[in-house]
């Protein structure tokens, strides 16, 4: 599948990035492959294949009462079917205890436009 740099931009951050901010899990994860790899090298958690996402991203927007990535910046590569994106993330849990952040996530997208 070709894919534009405005899909992958619209796959990433309306799809993923906002689907959370929505506490839409579904929206999330319906943009990954079947086989889709998550993980966090700085704290060593992997999340291997869609359902793994699932469950990781449903005990997530269940953690905090407000999701918000936002100010995003991303760089895409459409020739290698990837993007990374910068963000900002402001997290409030259900204490109205606030984390900020920024952060940055890199994308691969297989052959049928599914992030892997």
């Amino acid at each position: 599948m070709s894919l534009t740099r405005e899909k992958m931009i619209d796959m990433a951050v309306n799809k993923y990035f906002v689907g959370l901010n929505n506490h839409n899990v579904k929206s999330a994860t319906d943009v990954m492959s079947e086989d889709c790899l998550m993980w966090f090298t700085a704290a060593k958690y992997r999340y291997e294949g869609r359902a793994a996402n699932i469950t990781h991203l449903t005990e997530f927007t269940e953690s905090f009462k407000v999701i918000d990535f936002h100010n995003f910046i991303n760089v895409v590569d459409v020739n290698n079917r990837s993007i990374a994106t910068r963000f900002h993330i402001d997290l409030t849990d259900h204490d109205d205890e606030l984390l900020s952040m920024s952060n940055c996530n890199w994308f691969q997208f297989d052959e049928q436009g599914l992030i892997k």
